[in-house]
């Protein structure tokens, strides 16, 4: 006869301890922004070293502007790579939103703020078109964002007719103003870069954004349908690269209709350095900023030593790879990008057993 099992006396369990807890200094350098900062810091720090005139209060206010349009523009990148695309008709973007604004605000006698929201909304409505077939046509953002730049180029070409147009004065003037000794377009930058940062990192719109972009599946198990997002992304990186072509048309005065070329490889090189990962999900608007002040004076540094537009451009595109893949490696988004390549290979490979072997009786 078998006796029954009685319970064993057991010490009451001690609460274990959490392992790998990260020190506070680790967690604060893993953040985007962190690193993009450092970088920011470390740039102005030996920029003196070189050239000591790139830090007077003159070179940075005039090195502002163009850093407060990079980062606009950059914000609206950011949020269409944070969907897992990428928009190549930055270009065209800018250059409609500044000959719009210049032709219909001086040839047309329209009042400049009337004609700098007709440029802004004509010039967002590319944008929600790319969306819009990204989202239901299931079609690379590449191609797609391409053929959306054709389209604004040749509406630049009949906007213009092939010639610039004088921005109104009034465009100018506020473009050029400044407040507290600062240019006014700064102060618009970052109220777009707390804006954005503030509706991603702390409404649920945000982290449903972040969601849709880093697992688009689950985003649908839990109700949440990605093709709203995906639409919105684009749609309010037109309308934001229009927004700086407009102020950019006030900077010139006369824009180009090559205007925004110079404003595309910025604006994703910006994101990168902020942090942002390339292959969605989460990011950093105020690390995209950081990024694109780093990028402001790095251009004016290399210009003090020479003038060659070659020269200058070889210099930069070093600086700025060596600083994509230091941030892409401390931010470990090198692991993601090759988990990407590989994902066909490794759910295709026939999985290990877990069951045990089953004992002879």
């Amino acid at each position: 006869m078998t006796t029954p099992l009685t319970p064993v006396d057991a010490a009451p369990a001690e609460r274990a301890e959490p392992v790998n807890r990260r020190s506070l200094p680790a967690v604060v350098f893993s953040w985007p922004g962190t690193r993009a900062l450092i970088a920011v810091v470390a740039l102005f720090a030996v920029s003196p070293l070189f050239s000591l005139g790139t830090i007077s209060h003159t070179a940075i206010v005039s090195m502002l502007p163009f850093a407060a349009l990079i980062a606009v523009v950059a914000v609206g990148q950011t949020l269409v790579i944070q969907q897992g695309g990428l928009d190549l008709s930055i270009a065209g973007a800018v250059t409609l939103g500044a000959v719009f604004a210049a032709k219909l605000g001086s040839v047309g006698g329209m009042d400049p703020i009337v004609a700098a929201i007709i440029a802004v909304l004509v010039t967002s409505i590319f944008g929600a078109l790319s969306g819009i077939v990204v989202a239901f046509l299931d079609l690379p953002p590449l191609v797609v964002t391409i053929a959306s730049n054709a389209l604004m180029v040749g509406m630049v070409q009949a906007v213009s007719g092939g010639f610039s147009s004088h921005a109104p004065n009034e465009l100018s003037d506020f473009a050029l103003s400044r407040w507290l000794g600062l240019p006014v377009l700064a102060f618009g930058a970052l109220a777009v870069v707390l804006i954005g940062q503030a509706v991603l990192k702390l409404t649920r719109i945000g982290r449903r954004f972040e969601l849709v972009g880093e697992n688009r599946r689950a985003a649908e198990y839990i109700g949440v349908s990605p093709k709203a997002y995906i639409i919105s992304a684009y749609w309010l990186s037109a309308l934001l690269a229009a927004a700086a072509g407009v102020m950019l048309a006030g900077l010139l005065r006369i824009p180009t209709l090559t205007a925004g070329d110079a404003y595309l490889l910025p604006s994703i090189a910006a994101v990168v350095l902020g942090g942002t990962a390339l292959t969605g999900g989460r990011g950093s608007i105020v690390g995209t900023a950081l990024g694109a002040l780093f990028l402001a004076q790095l251009s004016q540094l290399v210009q003090t030593f020479t003038q060659s537009t070659a020269v200058q451009n070889i210099v930069q595109a070093l600086i700025i790879g060596v600083g994509i893949v230091a941030q892409l490696q401390l931010g470990g988004s090198t692991a993601r990008l090759k988990g990407l390549v590989s994902r066909k290979t490794a759910t295709t490979a026939p999985r290990p057993s877990t069951q045990a072997p089953q004992r002879g009786v």
